[in-house]
Formats: C-alpha cells, sequence, structure tokens
C-alpha cells in the first residue's frame, strides 16, 4: 500500500468514529425521552376530584401520574365522558419500551380493532347508564366482563369479547357531529406486562368482522330493496383528457368493483384532441353494447375544452350526476376488488361519515401510493408513501380502516348532499390540495373522513413523479399550499389523526416515535453571512441535495454524496442571490455565481434515520439531515436560490448542486 493511500485509509477511519461518536450522541433512548416526558406530565394538577372509573384491559399498571392526570382532563373537558391515553411495555429489565401513541377519537379504527388499548376512564354517571343498557340486552355478560371482584374505582377487564360489545354501547353518541364525548390524552398512561398484551388490541375480531358484515347486509338491504333498477345509487366521475387507453382500463375496472350496486359513468373531458375524442366516443358506445349484456352500467360524456382545472372538472360531473352517491376517480385508478365500490358506499351513507378514501397500490412493485393523507407543520403529505405494502407499519396504519383528516381525490366517496354541503370543490385550487381542502371542511362541518386500507386499487401514476419537479410547477404547488391554509388557518400542522409523539419533520414517509430525532435542534443563522466563492467546486448530480421546506425563513433538507463516505464531508448551505421579489415578478432571469453573490451557512448535522433506510447502498447517510432558520438581516432581503457546496476533509475534494427551490428572505 502505498504511502497515500496508507494516510487516506488513517484519516478515514478517523472520521468514521468523529462520525458513529456524533451519530450516538445525536440517538436519544425512549427510556431517557419517557423520564423527560413524566416531569411535565406530573406537573398536572385537576381542579378538584373527579368522579370516574378506571378499567384496565391487559396485564400491566396505569402510570403513577394516570389517575391524576384523567381527574384534570375530565375537569377541563365537562362534555367528555370518556378517556382513554397512550401505552407502552414495561419489559423484563425494568425499562419502558414499544410505545404506542394513538390517534384522537376515531370510531372507523374502534371499528376495525380495539385500539383504546389497555386503559380506559369512564365518568361514573356515563358509567352507571351504559351499565344499565349493557345489563338490560346482554344480562348475563356483566359477570364475564368484569368478574366477581368488581371494584368501586378500578374494574379489570375478563372477557375481551364482551369488553367489546361494551365499548360499543360506551360509544354509541360518539359520532354525532360536534360531539366530544370521547377525549384522548397524548401521555403515556399505562406500562403493559408485554408486547403480546398490546397486540390483542390491533387485531381485529370476530365480533369486528361480524359487525362489518352486518353493515354491509343492512346498507344492500335498505339501498338496493329501494332503488329502481334503472337509477344510479353511484356516480362515478372520471376526469380524463387524451388518454382513453387508460380510460378503458378505469371503466373495466369501475364495471367488476360495482357488479353489485347501481353505478352511472361521468366522463368529464377538458379538451382532448379530435382524434383521442373520436377514440373516447368509441369506448362508451363500445362499453354500453357490453353493459347491455350484463348489468347495466350508464356512461354519459361531457366534453367541454377549458384550462385544466381538476376542481372545476369534478364540480362539473357532480352537477350532471344523477346518484345519491359521487366516486371521483382519476382515470389512471384501476380498481381491483369486486364489490368495492359498494364498500365505500356502506361507509359513505352514515350520518358522520365524509369522504371515504381506500389504499392505492403502485402496479407492479406493491408498494403504497396512498393510505390516507396526514397534514404535518411542512403541508399535507402521504404517509407510508413508496413503503411495501407486504407488512404491517405502525399500528396497522396500512392494513387497516382508520380515520384521516384527508384522502385523494384519485379515489373518493362522499354523499352527494354532504358534497353540496360542503360546497363542492374550491376552484381556485386548481391542480393540487383541492381534495385535502375539500376534507378539511368535511372535517370541520363535523364528519370524520375515512380510509379503507383494508381494500386496494391500482394507481398508475410513476414512481418518480415528482423527483424532477420543474420550478414553474413546485411554485405553483407552494401556492397553492399557501391558499389552502389562508382557507383553514387554525389546521396548519395540526392533525387529530396523527400524535404529536410521531415524526413530524422533513419528508420521512415512514410512521415512527418522534423521540428517535429528538436529538436534533434547529439551527440558529442570526449575524450576517459571509459570501463564499465557488469557482474551484464541481457541479456533479452525484451530491443529491434536496430542499424538503423553505417556509418562514427556515430551509429543511439533506444531502448525500452518491458512491462516497459521507462521514468525511463538511456541508454548507449555499443562498444564491436571484434578485429582488418585484424583479422576479416581472420576468424569469438567469443568474450565475459569477454574476451573483452566493452565501454560505456551515452545517450542524441532524440525524435522519430514513436516509439509512432509503439509501441502504450509501455509507454513512444518517448525519445528512439539516434545519436552519435564517434570522432577518443576515442576508440582503430577496429571493435566493438553495444549494449546497461540500468538502471531503480527507483528500480536500469539492462539489456543489443547486436545487429548484428559491426563498424569499
Amino acid at each position: 500500500m502505498g504511502i497515500k493511500s496508507l494516510v487516506k485509509q488513517v484519516l478515514t477511519e478517523k472520521e468514521n468514529k468523529k462520525y458513529e461518536k456524533r451519530l450516538a450522541d445525536c440517538k436519544v433512548s425512549y427510556e431517557d425521552w419517557l423520564k423527560e416526558q413524566e416531569q411535565c406530565w406530573r406537573r398536572e394538577k385537576p381542579d378538584k376530584q373527579g368522579d370516574f372509573v378506571l378499567v384496565t384491559a391487559s396485564m400491566g399498571e396505569p402510570a403513577d401520574y394516570a389517575a391524576k392526570n384523567i381527574k384534570s382532563y375530565f375537569d377541563k373537558n365537562p362534555d367528555t365522558l370518556v378517556v382513554y391515553g397512550d401505552e407502552d411495555v414495561r419489559q423484563a429489565d425494568g425499562k419502558a419500551g414499544s410505545p404506542w401513541f394513538k390517534p384522537d377519537w376515531s370510531p372507523d379504527f374502534l371499528e376495525s380493532c380495539l385500539y383504546f388499548g389497555s386503559l380506559l376512564a369512564v365518568r361514573r354517571t356515563h358509567w352507571e347508564k351504559v351499565r344499565t343498557l349493557y345489563e338490560r340486552v346482554w344480562p348475563k355478560q356483566w359477570k364475564r366482563l368484569f368478574g366477581e371482584e368488581a371494584g368501586q374505582e378500578v374494574y379489570k377487564v375478563k372477557d375481551l369479547e364482551a369488553y367489546e360489545k361494551w365499548l360499543f354501547c360506551l360509544t354509541e353518541d360518539a359520532c354525532r357531529k360536534g360531539s366530544r364525548m370521547v377525549g384522548h390524552i397524548p401521555q403515556i398512561l399505562f406500562h403493559a406486562a408485554s408486547v403480546e398484551e398490546q397486540a390483542r388490541f390491533l387485531t381485529e375480531s370476530c365480533g369486528l368482522r361480524g359487525r362489518r358484515q352486518q353493515r354491509m347486509k343492512d346498507f344492500l338491504n335498505h339501498y338496493l330493496g329501494s332503488e329502481s333498477a334503472c337509477s344510479p345509487l353511484v356516480s362515478v366521475i372520471i376526469p380524463s383528457k387524451d388518454h382513453p387507453d387508460i380510460l378503458k382500463q378505469c371503466i373495466e375496472g369501475v364495471r367488476i368493483a360495482g357488479a353489485d350496486i347501481p353505478c352511472e359513468i361521468l366522463l368529464v373531458d377538458n379538451g382532448s384532441n379530435p382524434e383521442n375524442k373520436l377514440k373516447i366516443e368509441e369506448l362508451v358506445q363500445t362499453e354500453m353494447r357490453l353493459a347491455m349484456n350484463g348489468k347495466e352500467v350508464p356512461i354519459r360524456y361531457f366534453y367541454e375544452p377549458m384550462e385544466f382545472n381538476f376542481s372545476r372538472m369534478c364540480n362539473l360531473g357532480a352537477e350532471k350526476a344523477k346518484g345519491k352517491l359521487l366516486l371521483f376517480l382519476n382515470d389512471d385508478v384501476e380498481l381491483c376488488e369486486p364489490g368495492c365500490i359498494a364498500e365505500m358506499a356502506a361507509r359513505a351513507v352514515r350520518d358522520y361519515t365524509g369522504a371515504v378514501g381506500m389504499k392505492l397500490l403502485y402496479p407492479d412493485s406493491g408498494r403504497i401510493q396512498h393510505v390516507g393523507i396526514t397534514n404535518l407543520p411542512m403541508g399535507p403529505v402521504h404517509k407510508l408513501q413508496f413503503q411495501a405494502d407486504d407488512r404491517d407499519y405502525y399500528g396497522k396504519a396500512n392494513h387497516s380502516c382508520r380515520n384521516f383528516l384527508a384522502v385523494t381525490a384519485a379515489c373518493l366517496m362522499v354523499e352527494a348532499v354532504k358534497f353540496q354541503e360542503a360546497g363542492g370543490f374550491s376552484e381556485e385550487l386548481r391542480v393540487a390540495f383541492n381534495d385535502v381542502e375539500f376534507c378539511f371542511r368535511l372535517y370541520e362541518q363535523g364528519y370524520f373522513n375515512v380510509c379503507l386500507n383494508d381494500l386496494y386499487a391500482y394507481h398508475h401514476e410513476s414512481l418518480s413523479r415528482g423527483a424532477d419537479e420543474s420550478e414553474e410547477k413546485l411554485e405553483r404547488l407552494l401556492d397553492e399550499r399557501d391558499r389552502l391554509y389562508r382557507k383553514h388557518p387554525w389546521l396548519e400542522g395540526k392533525d387529530p389523526y396523527y400524535s404529536v409523539h410521531l415524526n413530524r419533520e422533513g419528508l420521512d414517509t415512514r410512521i415512527r416515535p418522534a423521540y428517535e430525532t429528538a436529538g436534533n435542534h434547529v439551527q440558529k443563522a442570526d449575524v450576517p453571512l459571509k459570501q463564499v466563492k465557488t469557482g474551484d467546486c464541481r457541479q456533479d448530480d452525484c451530491l443529491m441535495f434536496r430542499v424538503e421546506d423553505g417556509r418562514e425563513r427556515k430551509i429543511v433538507g439533506y444531502g448525500v454524496v452518491l458512491g462516497d463516505n459521507n462521514a468525511c464531508y463538511e456541508r454548507m448551505v449555499l443562498l444564491r442571490s436571484t434578485g429582488n421579489a418585484e424583479e422576479n415578478t416581472e420576468e424569469k432571469k438567469e443568474y450565475t455565481d459569477e454574476t451573483t453573490a452566493v452565501y454560505g451557512v456551515p452545517l450542524t448535522e441532524q440525524y435522519r434515520p430514513d436516509l439509512e433506510e432509503n439509501l441502504p447502498d450509501q455509507v454513512n447517510v444518517a448525519l445528512c439531515g439539516f434545519t436552519i432558520e435564517l434570522q432577518k438581516g443576515v442576508v440582503p432581503e430577496g429571493s435566493y436560490r438553495v444549494g449546497m457546496m461540500v468538502r471531503n476533509r480527507v483528500n480536500g475534494g469539492k462539489l456543489m448542486n443547486w436545487s429548484n427551490r428559491v426563498v424569499q428572505l
């Protein structure tokens, strides 16, 4: 080995050791996080003595502050009658682990599994009322439920089947619009004896399956018995332009999925070219002839040339629809499961249900495209997107029916009367976030939106879509996101169905506890930045640089050097002036490093476990994240393109790359 190679090896090993130490310092154990949180949770003091009953449904014990904090919650929320909390497992060595952070009240999730879990608190007045009802309906099951030794303040569940029936008696009125009957305390209130004890609550029981089957039976008996065979119950609205081939596949999927329910199909075309328009008209005639040999599915084609506006196309379809239910469907969505339209409809007709969505998968990959939309500080995101659907993720998030703030309009069903009540899709949002904004309005009106993740359809959208968005598309996306939150400012960064103790920063699509990255801190840039020279840097895409958020003077993202040891690199975020905001709105200008000022922010590394998991073939990438907050005055006011420069501490080599993100400072 030559002297240069030997020196390089020694220096690289030194950098690796430093990296391992920095990585260890960034990681936070659940035990340490819990101890810190418990100091806060123990500070709560109830205003008065609460009158409630505690119910434990698994082996283990309540946290020592649980009863006190439940009393405090009941004091502050006089309309709440039932309260549940989060929980973890007390391991054999005495340490805590396996935390289960739960959503707020989610009636559809409760129909999938008993997610209330190990500890429940019930106001005594409600306890007595439900006990009377339960004993009248199931007179012999009270002792099965709690046993002979039932106490006055703490009851231990003896039989989960009886407990399940009791829970639905307990929450029967909790789905009414505006109800605050069920509350959730986002604190660890119970330490279960084992992971197996927890897992019982995430299993769909025979009783829950029976409830679902009975709901479908009641729905079909009621609606199919009362509707005329020629009258559509579901209007399937498909916006489409210049896609006759994939449209044919979509229509065939509707025929399979809606074989047991009266449907009509409305095609809304905003201006296919003459050749494709003719193909679509021929397709409609062919499909209508096929329908005459089996179940009739009327197809109506509305051709109205106009600038693309997804909201307007959906609203036009809704105006023409005859069905009680509206199913909005992208033309590149292929419904795969017979009966799934009826399954969606059986949920959508309930008084308390708003929008109903379904799991969408990328075809030929088994990867997830959509299992509900989560509202994070950076905006609405598809949690679990691109993850394989061959396993369960956090709390069976991808395999159970769950309530969400929003579902995608690529496949969204809603009652026509509720669609009208909410005002339809906002035509101000032409391309993005129109479905989210519509679902936000349903939520604000007291409805529960739900995604049926025990069903699936294929979304023939490219897996790589969005990886190379143009600056123009990005600007439009950011503008429509801002419009979304101007309409619903109180929901910005908030999601009742996604715990505050789960990861909320960046674009990590997995669902993981936030304590894993609790060692990260926002890097403050509060002194004037120095200009840097970039002439000796090689611009190269092997520096994979992404800006995930750039609002309100905060820049979040990561930079990974592909094919090299990232432990050896120091990183700097670059801000290249593109002029002031007024200049940029008048015309697009080309700016280069030679003609404009470039400022640099040396980075403090942040731990990103998602990079480790998403880039398993890359070396030492876990500390490649960053979050910086730029105070006013650190650079002259104006707009700046964001880039990154890296320097290898071993060989001195420099690389840089620029993102498509421009920020206003």
